[in-house]
């Protein structure tokens, strides 16, 4: 091919395909260019429980403030449990080295951390519990806040746990680990920092092994039901004691679930899981299935038989509350007419009041009509019949059922012209 000669599809000559010329492309400004250039901040999107505003991110129910200052323009993956990280907390400072959960770290700076990069510098603020670390203690932890200008330097390379590629026996050392660390914190009353590291053990629990082995016969493999008991009596006190965590918050649903977790998945025989599942039950207003938990916790030890006697007398309470309740609204609902038309009072004839006779034994503890001086009881009309009965329902207590019944049978004997008995 001769030089400045082009090549065109078989069959047809270059004079038919002429090659254009090339254009020249319009020249950008040095400003477009920048911008073209210029890489894309990724933007981080909220978690569960997170929300965003203007002036950065909040985390953790507001305990935690963060908003970025520096971002890496090179992105990796995430910080996980277990990595160790070489941060600043202030601007100049020496590098500080920490685990993440370890007992070094605050709480807040370990939650932004697995938000974060190598090279990132973050601002962030915290209250409360989130703004110590586990080797801290204040007096008034409530009212505590602090700040920090917080930069990730470095992480060591292959220090995350990762449950998925961990064995069952690493995956139950390390919930033991974040389950003792809970029990310490319980102890010190940080109810919040508890609840995390039991969350968190549990965490690594959720991943079992496949039982079946797809044979005839529902053959199972041996070393995968041992393996998952293993797994399930770790989990068991931590969902206990995240249980009672979730109790003295008063988050009465979320513990419930803990407990029948406990009772449905682990063991349907655990005691305590029977005894809190049937407080959170009082607490919830689901008093018979409380009943039948805490009477089958004692059933199952004797021992805490007292203290069951203690829950029993609160569902009495509270139901004897409750009945109260109920009671109030169906003398109101039958006031209101929610009955048939015989609750409606009719202005009485003389030819009613002739012939009824309403009146009742004189040793029923329920009088419809007083009795004249002379033992017998004079002419009533329905209405002071009805007012009469509701009095004296009233100060008898006498419980819904009953009342209904007298009041049915009231209609009943004004309707067929004779008086109850």
């Amino acid at each position: 091919m001769e030089p400045g000669q082009t090549t065109s599809p078989a069959g047809f000559g270059a004079e038919q395909f002429p090659l254009l010329p090339l254009l020249p492309l319009p020249r950008q400004t040095n400003t477009a260019l920048r911008h073209s250039q210029a890489p894309a901040e990724p933007a981080v999107a909220p978690l569960a429980g997170e929300a965003s505003e203007e002036t950065g991110t909040v985390l953790c129910d507001g305990a935690v403030r963060m908003r970025s200052l520096k971002r890496s323009p090179e992105r990796g993956g995430r910080i996980g449990d277990g990595c160790s990280i070489g941060y600043r907390t202030q601007e100049g400072d020496p590098l500080e080295e920490a685990e993440l959960g370890s007992e070094r770290l605050p709480w807040a700076l370990e939650v932004v951390a697995k938000r974060m990069q190598v090279g990132d510098v973050a601002e962030v603020v915290a209250t409360g519990e989130h703004a110590l670390a586990d080797e801290e203690t204040v007096a008034d932890v409530e009212g505590l806040e602090r700040r920090w200008r917080f930069e990730v330097a470095t992480v060591a390379a292959g220090t995350c746990l990762d449950k998925f590629r961990l064995s069952v026996d690493e995956r139950i050392a390390a919930a033991d680990r974040l389950r003792e660390r809970g029990n310490q914190m319980l102890k010190q009353g940080r109810l919040l920092r508890a609840g995390d590291y039991y969350e968190r053990g549990s965490s690594f629990m959720d991943v079992i092994e496949a039982e079946d082995m797809g044979m005839p016969g529902g053959k199972k493999d041996a070393k995968a039901v041992a393996n998952n008991r293993r797994i399930r009596e770790c989990q068991k006190p931590i969902l206990l004691n995240w249980a009672l965590v979730l109790m003295r918050r008063k988050r009465w649903s979320e513990a419930e679930r803990k407990c029948a977790e406990v009772i449905l998945d682990i063991d349907s025989s655990c005691v305590k899981a029977l005894f809190r599942r049937g407080q959170c039950q009082i607490q919830l207003g689901s008093l018979e299935d409380a009943k039948k938990d805490l009477q089958k916790a004692r059933d199952l030890d004797a021992s805490i038989a007292d203290d069951v006697e203690k829950e029993l007398v609160k569902l009495k309470r509270q139901q004897k509350a409750l009945d109260q309740q109920d009671r109030g609204w169906a003398q109101k609902a039958l006031k209101k007419g929610l009955a048939d038309e015989r609750s409606k009072p009719k202005q009485p004839t003389a030819q009613d009041e002739d012939d009824i006779d309403c009146k009742v034994k004189d040793s029923s503890k329920t009088r419809l009509m007083p009795e004249t001086s002379a033992g017998t009881a004079g002419p009533v009309s329905h209405k002071e019949v009805l007012a009469a009965q509701e009095k004296a329902a009233a100060e008898a207590g006498v419980d819904d059922i009953t009342y209904a019944r007298q009041r049915e049978a009231i209609y009943n004997q004004l309707l067929m012209g004779g008086r109850p008995e």
